[in-house]
């Protein structure tokens, strides 16, 4: 979730903006202490303790991963358990504290974390694989057999999809769109878009905008089917002021998952600034059909209503729960 500074002005729990604001200065601690404060609020939005509990779990990921680079072994391990207590079924926590594990050779608490990662998520290919290598380290053979039978399944299984994706998108003429969707089965390099994907958000929140972008780019070319990446380019593009480059990144990460709330809600604030009320109206009613007390969208969407628009008036006056 990364959203324009210009949308993070318009939160209205207290708590919630400065535990943002430090968590994207880096500021670990007191990031997690005001989230957590923002959660213990009886009156919390919904739209409010949703991205409480998303920044706090993140939060805690970006401690541990300084605490591991700096090889604090039992303080990663402690950060990645705290992530765990706020979201206990997020696969790729499990397997990132199963790693930790294996950096002082508690194998069978790796492993344990493992298992847990693939049954939360059993299409978690990447699970399936580290799990894999930690039962062949326990000497476990049969079990190590059977977790690499099942990740190249799982890998099978999400390529055929995907084919038949790029084969619907050929059938329909939609050549760029199937393109893209062979390069995803064909050509996706996961070392390379890790490396450039973790280095754009860091970037990202030492607000290194340019940099940040390049970085993105190249994680975009190696997955193009990620709509997080597209989101996290489009924010490093309209910092940057290209509000048109932005706003590409934008559609595309909602073309791919039109449920995306803060991608819809960077839209709107987006084409907002770029004096295109039309869409922005569009985009913000996006965002108020899915989560009717979202601050930013509501205050975006009463500024829109002074174009005397029906639909964005209905927008800012709420929408009851579905």
């Amino acid at each position: 979730m990364r959203v324009l500074k210009d949308v993070r002005q318009y939160l209205e729990n207290y708590h919630l903006k400065a535990g943002i604001f430090h968590f994207y200065r880096g500021e670990f601690g007191p990031a997690c202490e005001f989230f957590q404060k923002a959660l213990d609020e009886e009156h919390l939005s919904g739209a409010d303790r949703r991205a409480a509990v998303y920044f706090l779990v993140q939060t805690r990921i970006s401690a541990a991963e300084n605490h591991l680079a700096e090889g604090r072994f039992g303080r990663t391990i402690e950060e990645y358990r705290a992530a765990l207590g706020v979201m206990p079924s997020y696969a790729d926590v499990h397997a990132r504290l199963a790693g930790a594990y294996l950096r002082i050779d508690d194998v069978a608490r790796a492993i344990a974390h493992l298992e847990a990662s693939v049954e939360i998520n059993p299409r978690f290919v990447d699970g399936w694989t580290r799990l894999g290598y930690a039962l062949l380290r326990a000497g476990r053979a049969a079990a190590a057999r059977d977790a690499f039978r099942q990740a190249l399944v799982r890998r099978e299984e999400q390529a055929r999809e995907r084919l038949a994706e790029a084969e619907t998108a050929l059938d329909a003429g939609q050549l760029d769109a199937a393109g893209e969707l062979f390069r995803h089965v064909f050509l996706e390099d996961e070392d390379r878009f890790r490396r450039h994907y973790h280095r754009g958000l860091l970037l990202l929140r030492e607000e290194k905008w340019e940099d940040a972008a390049s970085e993105l780019e190249v994680a975009v070319e190696c997955r193009p089917r990620y709509a997080d990446v597209h989101n996290y380019l489009g924010v490093a593009r309209a910092e940057l002021g290209d509000l048109d480059a932005a706003t590409a990144s934008f559609r595309r990460s909602v073309e791919i998952n039109p449920e995306y709330i803060v991608a819809w809600l960077n839209l709107a604030f987006t084409r907002h600034a770029a004096g295109d009320p039309e869409t922005a109206r569009q985009a913000v009613d996006q965002v108020l059909c899915r989560e009717p007390d979202n601050a930013p969208a509501r205050h975006l969407a009463t500024e829109l209503r002074a174009g005397g628009d029906p639909a964005v008036d209905q927008a800012a006056a709420g929408r009851p729960e579905r």
